[in-house]
C-alpha cells in the first residue's frame, strides 16, 4: 500500500504541476521516435530526455501581419513511457508544452500520435470550439531494423500540425512585456535515427528529420539527441513495482527457507538450497504449517540485517552502512538459533540466522504534513484552472488537503503506511547475548519449532 500511495501521489502531482505551469503553451513539434519504439514489451518505465536543434527556413526576427516572429531554434523534452505489450502511453514536457503521446510499438514497426495537453485537457472545459484553434499534434509511422545486438536503424514519416512562436507584447515604462502566441502550420516530412546502448541501463539515439511547411512553403530540419533510462513504473495494474521486487526476491529465496501463507492461515514450507555452482531451487522439505500457533504478532518493528540478501521485505538504508526492514510477525527457534520473520507487506515467512539480525525501534508512521500540503496545492491548482475563481480555488484546495489527511489518518492502518526513516534508525547495536535474550520472548511453536536451519 505504501508503494502505491507514494508513487501515485508523486507522479500525479508532477503531471498536474507541469500542466498548470506550462498550460499557456500549445506548441508542439514531432517528438523523437527511438525511445517510444524501445518501450515495446517492457515491464519498467522509460524516462526520456532529448535535445533538438532546429535549422532551415525558420521565421525569426521578422515582423509581419501576425506580429513579431520569434520561432525557437531548439527544444528540451522530458517524457515518460509506460508500455502494455504492444500499446504504449507517454506524457511529459516539450520545452514549455505539456504533451501526451500514445500508440502501437513492436520490434520492427510502430505508429504513434501526440498532442498538446493544453487543448486536450484544458480548452474543452471552457469552450469546445477552441480545441482545434489551439490544438497542436500529429501522427507518425516508424520502422526500425536491427543492425546487430546493440544498434538499430530506424525511419520515420510524419504528418503534423506544428507551431511556432509569435510575440505580440509591448513596452511598459521601457520594460518589454512579452505576450507569446502560437502560429500553427501543417508539416509533412520524414527522418532517420540510429539507436544504441550507453552502459548497462541507458540508451541513446541520434535522429535527423526533415519537414516541409505546407502553409508557408518553408523547409525545416531537426537534429535530435535522445537519452533514456529505466525506472519503476506506476504501482498499479500489470506494470508495478511489487512485481519487480518479487522477481528479486525469487533469486534470494533460492538460498533461503521460506513459507507461503494463504488466506486460510496455513503455510507451505519449502527448503531451498544451492545444489551446484548455479543457483537452483530444490523442494527437499515440504509440509503445511498453521501460522496461528507458530508466529507471534507484534507491533511493526524495525530489524537490522547484516546485508540485503537476508530479507525479502522492503529494504531501507537510513545511513549508507545500515540495512533495515520491518515486520509484524516473528518467532525464535532457540534450538537451531534461527528466526522466522513475516514479510513486511506480503504473505511470506522467511528464516534467517539469529546471528545476522538485530532488533531496533518500533516503526513510526511517516509524517503526513508534506503529503497533505502537496495534495492541497494540487487541488488548488486544478480548481484555479477549471473555475478561474481564486477564493473558490483556495477553498477547494483546503478541502482536498483535509480530505487526504482524513483518508490517511482514519482510512488506513497506520502500520500499513510508509514508515518514517531517519538517520538514527537502528544506530544502537546490541550484543549477541542481548539479542538472544530479547528473542526468547517470542519462541516458535508448532511446525516452525521443528524445522531445521
Amino acid at each position: 500500500m505504501k508503494i502505491i500511495l507514494n508513487h501515485w501521489i508523486r507522479s500525479f502531482l508532477a503531471i498536474a504541476l507541469a500542466i498548470f505551469l506550462a498550460s499557456c503553451s500549445s506548441i508542439t513539434r514531432p517528438p523523437p521516435a527511438a525511445a517510444f519504439m524501445d518501450s515495446y514489451g517492457r515491464n519498467d518505465v522509460i524516462n526520456n530526455v532529448s535535445f533538438s536543434y532546429y535549422a532551415g527556413q525558420l521565421k525569426n526576427g521578422v515582423r509581419d501581419e501576425d506580429g513579431h516572429n520569434t520561432e525557437w531554434w531548439g527544444d528540451a523534452s522530458f517524457e515518460r513511457f509506460i508500455s502494455g505489450d504492444y500499446f504504449t502511453f507517454g506524457y511529459g514536457l516539450q520545452s514549455l508544452t505539456p504533451i501526451v503521446q500514445a500508440g502501437f510499438a513492436s520490434p520492427y514497426f510502430g505508429i504513434t500520435g501526440w498532442g498538446n495537453a493544453f487543448a486536450i485537457l484544458y480548452a474543452p472545459m471552457h469552450d469546445s470550439s477552441t480545441f482545434f484553434t489551439r490544438y497542436s499534434g500529429g501522427g507518425m509511422l516508424i520502422e526500425q531494423i536491427p543492425i546487430n545486438d546493440k544498434w538499430k536503424l530506424g525511419f520515420t514519416q510524419h504528418l503534423s500540425r506544428n507551431g511556432r512562436e509569435i510575440d505580440n507584447g509591448g513596452r511598459f515604462r521601457q520594460i518589454w512585456i512579452p505576450n507569446p502566441e502560437p502560429k500553427f502550420y501543417t508539416e509533412v516530412g520524414g527522418g532517420l535515427f540510429i539507436t544504441g546502448a550507453v552502459g548497462e541501463n541507458c540508451k541513446m539515439s541520434f535522429e535527423l528529420r526533415y519537414g516541409r511547411d505546407l502553409d508557408e512553403k518553408r523547409n525545416r530540419f531537426a537534429i535530435t539527441i535522445d537519452f533514456w533510462g529505466f525506472s519503476s513504473p506506476f504501482s498499479f495494474g500489470g506494470n508495478d513495482e511489487i512485481r519487480k521486487a518479487a522477481a528479486k526476491n525469487l533469486e534470494k529465496m533460492k538460498n533461503m527457507k521460506t513459507a507461503s501463507i494463504d488466506n486460510t492461515q496455513t503455510a507451505t514450507l519449502t527448503d531451498t538450497q544451492k545444489i551446484d555452482s548455479k543457483t537452483t531451487s530444490s523442494l527437499t522439505n515440504s509440509s503445511t504449517i498453521t501460522t496461528t500457533d507458530t508466529l507471534h504478532t507484534i507491533k511493526r518493528r524495525w530489524f537490522r540485517f547484516s546485508d540485503s540478501s537476508q530479507t525479502i521485505s522492503t529494504i531501507y538504508h537510513p545511513v549508507k552502512n545500515v540495512t533495515a526492514s520491518t515486520t509484524k510477525g516473528i518467532c525464535y527457534n532457540e534450538k537451531n538459533n534461527t528466526v522466522w520473520l513475516k514479510q513486511d507487506y506480503g504473505k511470506m515467512l522467511y528464516q534467517v540466522s539469529a546471528d545476522s539480525i538485530d532488533y531496533c525501534q518500533e516503526m513510526e508512521r511517516k509524517n503526513l504534513l508534506g503529503t497533505t500540503l502537496l495534495e492541497g496545492l494540487l487541488g488548488f491548482l486544478i480548481a484555479a484552472q477549471t473555475t478561474g475563481n481564486f477564493p473558490a480555488a483556495i477553498a477547494i484546495g483546503a478541502g482536498f488537503g483535509t480530505g487526504i489527511w482524513a483518508l490517511f489518518n482514519f482510512g488506513f492502518d497506520p502500520e500499513e503506511l510508509a514508515p518514517k526513516v531517519y538517520r538514527e534508525l537502528c544506530s544502537e547495536k546490541h550484543t549477541q547475548e542481548q539479542i538472544k535474550e530479547w528473542l526468547k520472548q517470542y519462541p516458535c511453536g508448532g511446525d516452525l519449532q521443528q524445522t531445521a536451519p
